[in-house]
């Protein structure tokens, strides 16, 4: 599943773009935004986005405007500009768009280029957000912070390596591993899930942390756990030799 924002005040060439995206794909999710400050309301509550194209002359907020907004919030996600009059400007690149579209391109030019950033998009995962509560404030966090996240009585509880505050979410366990298995995520035991990048030892009934922390691996999960933490130090190393 794609996740695909589209901020422009034309709501014709937002659906002119959805119908070139789903002649690629079918499993995209679209957001549509008529205005800049549309977009940057919305993105509070979104756990990510995959790819934006983003109109640079809009009433209110320009597009460089809304641009340098959404960056302060998803620095990783693909970036497309498009225009119907302006050219690139220093401005422009100063939120490291991919593309730069014209509106005047031929369907067939704008078709070549949809599947071009398409193609980039399979190649690049963006790390969605996730969010937890504490002490009844909701702070968006990126997964990266996160050493595991364990099963609670309404949802799941999310553990911050760095400052070893917790939070809590109603989403369920399995919820969260769908979303964070390609993220390098793994059950240790049916009650939590590792996140690998702070996993320091790790043995066929116990793992520890970086930071100290040890937690119990299960018998039912110690094959695929050792395997995935396996791969994942294989791949620091090579890393490493770079």
């Amino acid at each position: 599943m794609y996740h695909l924002g589209i901020c422009d005040d034309d709501s014709m060439f937002i659906e002119y773009i959805k119908r070139l995206f789903q002649e690629v794909c079918q499993d995209i999710t679209f957001y549509e935004y008529l205005s800049g400050e549309e977009l940057i309301q919305d993105m509070q509550t979104q756990e990510k986005y995959d790819l934006l194209i983003l109109d640079v002359m809009m009433p209110g907020m320009n597009g460089n405007e809304t641009a340098k907004k959404f960056r302060e919030q998803f620095p990783n996600t693909l970036l497309v500009f498009c225009s119907g009059v302006c050219l690139p400007t220093v401005e422009s690149f100063e939120t490291t768009p991919y593309r730069y579209w014209l509106k005047e391109y031929t369907e067939e030019k704008m078709r070549r280029e949809v599947e071009g950033v398409f193609g980039k998009l399979e190649k690049t995962k963006v790390m969605p957000y996730i969010v937890g509560k504490k002490e009844n404030q909701w702070i968006k966090l990126s997964p990266e912070q996160i050493s595991y996240i364990a099963i609670a009585k309404k949802g799941s509880v999310l553990y911050d390596a760095n400052s070893k505050e917790s939070y809590s979410s109603p989403k369920k366990l399995a919820e969260f591993y769908e979303q964070l298995k390609d993220f390098g995520f793994v059950y240790a035991h049916n009650s939590y899930i590792v996140n690998l990048k702070y996993v320091a030892i790790a043995g066929p009934t116990e793992l520890q942390f970086i930071h100290g922390e040890k937690l119990t691996i299960s018998r039912a999960r110690a094959k695929e756990f050792l395997k995935a933490f396996a791969v994942d130090l294989a791949k620091k190393y090579e890393e490493d030799m770079e």
